[in-house]
């Protein structure tokens, strides 16, 4: 049997079959199609690495502190899971959410080593964003893009703006980090320069502000002073053809440079948030340690279930208005703070922070650490962190990313930021080499 197993093993591992899978599985990740395929990658991507795992053929880095990080947020969203009342509900989020980042970050960090290893990664969600751009450009014309909002139920359109998000400066450390020749950088910036029109064409206010905020980061800390200013002429060109074949498209964007829009609760300004946040602060009141379980689906059973929407909310009220009309799996905390504490508690956030910190680290690591900043590994942490984290931090003041296919993206993301990190950590900062 365990002849067969290593036959199977060295098989496995001659034909890279877990990153081939990975990366089949993460290049349809903004695709909210093809769910059979994109299953089907996943569970023949974790049987293989498992195999390896068993076989002795992958080392994990645990004595990483982002590794250790991990570990701490998935035992305390365990926890929550099973002191939850939704007991059901939350280890089924974990399942369908938890269970695929894990899956992923352990798979990156096992099978991957270097930057020019991570490339095909990148290169898969690079293809796998550029191939949904072209599929919406082929699909719809450009009159339908100009209504983007209103096409609600339109396929391959939802989300897109809300993943450019995490794409687009991704994308823009790589094109600063990388020794990649000149037609593939070129090729990389036409489809930055296409999803961002089309971000823009999504007509989402914060997702275009963080876009353009994380890759503004990004160019600056890369020292491409001239890249800036290109990239803000073209993003003007952009925005005034725009405006000239439709002027009503930049409406909405006007209300950001009004101070009455960022306290008003209407659909100029905060669209009703408010009153959702204060409807979860309620229920997070109940249970702050551990919070209600992880998944946010069910927030709107707890409401009812609490007692909420009988008699301890205003039923005259925009709170009560909003989990009465938005149930189950519509309804959520459009906060990823409030959001984090309602799944699993102060514990839960506490520990979600100190993931992202022990990333963050890892970039301050190498700006501390100027020698290393020459390397291909160096850079791409130096750019990627700061940029990527601020969009990330900018789009979930009004969102909840945590779970579902960001979570995924996220996660390849701080995985990635573990082999750097250690490939970096093998010589001194002036003898590491260009990779």
């Amino acid at each position: 049997m365990m002849r067969l197993l290593d036959a199977f093993g060295r098989y496995v591992e001659r034909y890279a079959l877990v990153r081939a899978f990975l990366l089949v599985y993460l290049f349809l990740q903004p695709f909210e199609r093809f769910t059979s395929v994109r299953e089907i990658a996943f569970v023949l991507m974790l049987l293989f690495f498992v195999v390896r795992l068993t076989l002795g053929g992958v080392k994990l880095p645990f004595a990483d502190w982002t590794v250790r990080a991990f570990a701490i947020l998935a035992f305390v969203a365990l926890l929550s899971a099973a002191l939850s009342v939704y007991q059901l509900e939350s280890f089924n989020a974990i399942r369908k959410n938890l269970l695929y980042q894990a899956v992923v970050f352990f798979v990156i960090i096992g099978e991957y080593k270097t930057f020019d290893a991570l490339k095909e990664i990148f290169y898969a969600l690079f293809v796998g964003f550029a191939a949904l751009s072209v599929v919406i450009l082929l699909k719809y014309d450009i009159a339908e893009l100009f209504n983007w909002l209103s096409l609600k139920e339109a396929s391959f359109l939802g989300g897109y703006s809300l993943n450019a998000v995490f794409y687009i400066p991704l994308a823009v450390a790589y094109l600063f980090a990388s020794k990649d020749s000149l037609t593939v950088k070129c090729v990389i910036a036409l489809f930055i320069l296409i999803e961002l029109v089309l971000s823009i064409l999504n007509n989402h206010r914060t997702q275009v502000v963080a876009i353009l905020a994380a890759s503004a980061l990004i160019t600056i800390m890369a020292r491409r002073y001239s890249h800036l200013v290109v990239g803000l002429v073209v993003c003007v060109i952009a925005g005034a053809i725009i405006f000239y074949m439709k002027p009503a498209s930049f409406d909405r964007y006007k209300t950001l440079l009004n101070p009455a829009n960022y306290v008003s609760n209407d659909s100029v300004g905060w669209n009703d948030r408010a009153s959702i946040w204060f409807g979860v602060i309620d229920m997070i009141k109940e249970r702050p340690i551990i919070g209600h379980g992880y998944g946010w689906k069910k927030i709107a059973l707890v409401a009812k279930d609490n007692g909420y929407l009988d008699n301890r909310w205003d039923k005259s009220g925009r709170t009560h208005l909003y989990f009465t009309q938005a149930g189950y799996g519509a309804a959520n905390p459009h906060n990823l703070p409030l959001q984090i504490l309602f799944e699993v508690g102060f514990a839960g956030l506490v520990a979600f922070v100190f993931f992202w910190c022990t990333v963050a680290v890892k970039g301050l690591n190498v700006i501390r650490l100027r020698g290393r900043a020459a390397c291909t590994s160096g850079r791409f942490l130096t750019y990627a962190v700061p940029g990527v984290l601020l969009g990330y931090v900018l789009i979930n003041f009004s969102n909840g990313l945590w779970e579902e296919s960001y979570g995924v993206l996220m996660m390849s993301f701080a995985a990635a930021c573990v082999v750097l990190s250690a490939d970096l950590g093998q010589g001194a900062p002036g003898a590491i080499d260009e990779r």
